[in-house]
């Protein structure tokens, strides 16, 4: 019972971060329909810049973390502002496949540049609270892990207000449900397009610095954050924020019980695993919807 009890906790606290990893890719992807094969750079990119704000600024850890916002958001703003400008025309004939392949273009060249900028080497990034909980005797659990959970669940909290409560979340809204529609009555496609893009690379790049203290920062780091992030989105449903949620939890409760009761070594098979099964049931995944809605 205390082993269950711990794979539950461990694999809660995993999966608030896979939830905040892949939130982004069904922000742009529920707002614009586009999938952002250069998402998993952004992560990588982010985490760079957090480890550059940690050890070359020399800003304590946690305010280091606002430096992965900056790079994520930076770079998320100006992929979409001028690469992927032609979509927001109306001139071409198919925008969503023009985006994924400039996209996944980009991953490759970002990936590129960080290597031939950052070298392979993996780099550690400073633990953000050096400490381990004991919680009721039966849950074992590091600092980071905890400050990691907190921040994904106040993030996440903070981008739910943002899509139901402001105007920028209602115009978002309105591109979702009706894009001819909210173009008629005034709404800057390209402006909020480009939010759409700097908040998912902003909350991508945090992702991948919180979990830096638990793992490495490394180029192709962003490649595991793009597969991990498609399979949330996948069960959870492409397009959905809630859906984003629900798969990140049920993807590190998976992977963790599957870890702890089976082995380790096949981690990443628990994930797929339960991604197929969900396709067989809910072909839109658990959220998804045939209709644009986030």
């Amino acid at each position: 019972m205390e082993l269950l009890v711990q794979a539950l906790a461990l694999g809660v606290l995993l999966g608030g971060i896979y939830a905040l990893l892949a939130v982004g890719l069904s922000l742009v992807f529920g707002v614009l329909r586009i999938v952002n094969f250069a998402h998993g750079e952004l992560a990588m990119l982010g985490s760079y810049g957090a480890f550059f704000a940690a050890h070359t600024v020399g800003l304590p850890a946690p305010v280091a973390l606002l430096g992965a916002l900056l790079v994520g958001g930076l770079i998320g703003y100006l992929i979409n502002a001028t690469m992927l400008r032609p979509v927001f025309r109306g001139k071409l004939e198919r925008p969503g496949e023009y985006a994924i392949i400039v996209t996944f273009i980009l991953s490759q060249v970002l990936l590129a540049a960080a290597v031939a900028l950052f070298g392979t080497s993996y780099r550690n990034f400073p633990s953000l609270w050096e400490t381990n909980l004991n919680i009721g005797g039966w849950v074992f659990v590091s600092g980071d892990r905890v400050v990691a959970f907190g921040a994904a669940l106040a993030l996440m909290g903070l981008l739910l207000w943002l899509v139901y409560y402001t105007d920028i979340g209602r115009a978002w809204r309105a591109l979702t449900q009706n894009p001819l529609g909210a173009r008629v009555v005034g709404v800057n496609v390209l402006r909020y397009a480009n939010l759409a893009f700097a908040t998912a690379g902003a909350l991508a790049g945090i992702a991948a610095a919180l979990l830096a203290p638990l793992y490495f920062i490394y180029p192709t780091s962003g490649m595991t954050a793009l597969v991990k992030g498609f399979m949330v989105v996948i069960i959870g449903g492409l397009g959905s924020i809630w859906g984003a949620i629900f798969g990140g939890l049920a993807l590190g409760l998976v992977e963790t019980l599957g870890a702890i009761y089976i082995s380790s070594a096949y981690s990443d098979a628990y994930g797929f695993l339960l991604m197929i099964v969900v396709l067989l049931l809910f072909p839109h995944g658990i959220f998804g919807k045939a209709v644009r809605a986030i």
